[in-house]
């Protein structure tokens, strides 16, 4: 009988030692997981009070969501019309506009693609 005794008694501490080792760990992983957290959002803090493009914008939000992005003060541009006569010209060395900046030259033989805009260029 006393064999027995010792034998539950053994198999009862071995049932519940692991409790208290099992307790300890979920304290670190739940530390550790808040850590994570934390640095999963360093990234996003660059980014704090910034006013940042539409597809960056989305892309943020689809990586930490609106609430993040309000809570950093993240906004996004407002755009008006896209105006689609203005873009580049002369092989990316000017820009089609209406009138040309101060200092800006009209180049007339790449103005063709500009629609009804100048080719301006700086010298």
């Amino acid at each position: 009988m006393d064999r027995k005794y010792f034998n539950c008694l053994w198999l009862v501490v071995l049932l519940i030692s692991p409790a208290s080792i099992l307790a300890d760990n979920y304290g670190k992983v739940k530390e550790t997981k808040n850590k994570r957290q934390a640095q999963a959002l360093l990234p996003l803090a660059s980014y704090a009070g910034l006013v940042v493009a539409p597809e960056l914008y989305l892309a943020l939000a689809a990586a930490y969501g609106l609430s993040a992005l309000i809570k950093y003060g993240i906004t996004k541009v407002q755009t008006t019309h896209h105006d689609p006569e203005s873009h580049s010209c002369a092989n990316n060395r000017g820009w089609c506009r209406p009138t040309c900046f101060n200092g800006e030259y009209i180049d007339s033989y790449h103005s063709d693609i500009c629609g009804s805009y100048h080719c301006c260029r700086y010298p």
